[in-house]
């Protein structure tokens, strides 16, 4: 017997990272050694793993674990993309189409063994359903089910000891730019479900509260921002057609207004942006001809961009982060998959070095940078992430810290406030209001 979907959500919490990692490779039919091998530890190991996840969750069978975690979302059904086309949601807005076919793609399974899991699960789906389908028949005007089953927006996810949630964003949105001014932190722009926005949204840390901003000149997705003397600079981002952009715009928070400055000098979106000793870094991104591994910096003074070291290879949608005096690029993808890389930059020689990869590949992530250590948050764009990282320059190490959004979180905003990151938005099947605080830093008494 599966327990009753009011429980359910406190079962997921009571789940480890290891349990709902095994739970995402249970559910695309691997056996157990393949679990096994995936996740470098014993079959026996698997088997343990299993019975706890089975008892939690009040099942008896992978089968009826599987239909629990497509049940309560926790899981999605890969589709080709003619199928994901046709079961499109009305007015939401999806990822960008370049993303699409990986974004969903799931590894490692046969096509047979998908096949069989797809059907399993639809049929598990219209179970649970049905009694709506049927009433959906007996009305007089119909429906559209796929609309009344998927809404495109989901509030937030799941909080945990060191995770709290926060008042929610009012404008759901991925690919959105935050960043923090004294207490205030600022979402600027993104892609929501009427499209890219040009929205500015204030949380007030200490009230819990949202206001609004002037908004942004120029609509705009997958964007950055950094704070530099006051001001926030906003470069580039991908349009409603999903082109990039080369406009630089400037919100000043104290007089509430935008001003523009000197154009990119290449249209790009999706990049990774830092502020070092005053100057901006903006890395990679995606470019009118694709991925690229350009870098550039910005001089507020002279309101000018020169190019510096490139990347080691194209790619986009990485992170970025001052720490130190150096800057660390880190994740991305390259329009084949995510990648793990670790790279630092050194604006003073304009050089470039390796840090050790991630635990995880992640494209999509936010990167930032509290006190000594670095946090890498989100991603997921083809494989399920049940944790998030932090990195220690000192042993140039990558270990896992607590997430509250389980599996895909991808284009995400998150600002530091001490002493909590607050992680706003991004996209989980479907766009996020997400507002969520982490406890970073905790005052230690005598």
């Amino acid at each position: 017997m599966m327990t009753d979907s009011a429980d359910l959500q406190e079962d997921l919490g009571s789940l480890s990272d290891r349990e709902m990692e095994l739970l995402r490779l249970l559910t695309t039919g691997a056996t157990n050694r393949e679990i096994a091998r995936d996740l470098q530890i014993s079959v026996n190991t698997v088997k343990v793993h299993l019975r706890n996840i089975y008892a939690k969750l009040g099942v008896a069978s992978r089968t009826e674990a599987t239909m629990v975690a497509v049940r309560e979302g926790w899981i999605a059904v890969a589709r080709s993309e003619e199928d994901a086309a046709a079961a499109a949601v009305p007015g939401a807005v999806a990822l960008p189409g370049f993303l699409l076919p990986r974004a969903t793609r799931w590894p490692r399974v046969s096509a047979l063994r998908r096949g069989g899991l797809a059907l399993a699960c639809v049929v598990a789906i219209a179970l649970l359903f049905l009694p709506q389908v049927l009433q959906v028949g007996a009305n007089e005007e119909q429906l559209d089910p796929i609309g009344a089953l998927s809404p495109p927006v989901i509030t937030h996810g799941v909080s945990t000891n060191r995770w709290q949630t926060r008042a929610q964003m009012p404008t759901p949105r991925t690919g959105l730019a935050v960043a923090a001014d004294g207490a205030l932190i600022y979402a600027i722009a993104g892609a929501s479900s009427e499209g890219a926005t040009t929205r500015v949204e204030i949380y007030d840390t200490r009230a819990d509260a949202w206001s609004r901003g002037s908004a942004k000149p120029t609509a705009v997705g997958y964007v950055k921002a950094a704070m530099l003397d006051g001001l926030l600079y906003v470069p580039g981002g991908l349009d409603a057609g999903e082109q990039p952009r080369d406009v630089l715009e400037v919100y000043d928070p104290a007089e509430d207004r935008w001003e523009s400055r000197a154009p990119l000098p290449e249209a790009l979106g999706a990049y990774g942006l830092a502020a070092q000793d005053g100057a901006l870094y903006l890395f990679g991104g995606r470019g009118e001809g694709g991925y690229v591994d350009s870098a550039y910096r910005y001089d507020p003074q002279a309101d000018a961009w020169e190019s510096i070291g490139k990347l080691s290879s194209k790619r986009g949608f990485v992170g970025a982060a001052a720490l130190q005096g150096l800057i660390y690029v880190v994740g991305g993808y390259d329009g084949r998959a995510e990648l793990d890389t670790c790279q630092v930059y050194d604006p003073a020689g304009d050089s470039w070095d390796e840090c050790a990869s991630l635990l995880r590949a992640r494209g999509g992530l936010e990167l930032l940078t509290v006190r000594q250590h670095i946090y890498a948050l989100g991603g997921g764009m083809e494989k399920y992430l049940a944790f998030n990282e932090r990195y220690d320059p000192r042993l140039n190490a990558w270990t896992r810290t607590e997430t509250p959004v389980n599996g895909q979180w991808l284009g995400l905003g998150a600002a530091f406030v001490s002493p909590r990151i607050y992680a706003i938005g991004g996209w989980k099947g479907a766009l996020l209001s997400t507002n969520e605080a982490y406890q970073a830093l905790y005052q230690v008494f005598p």
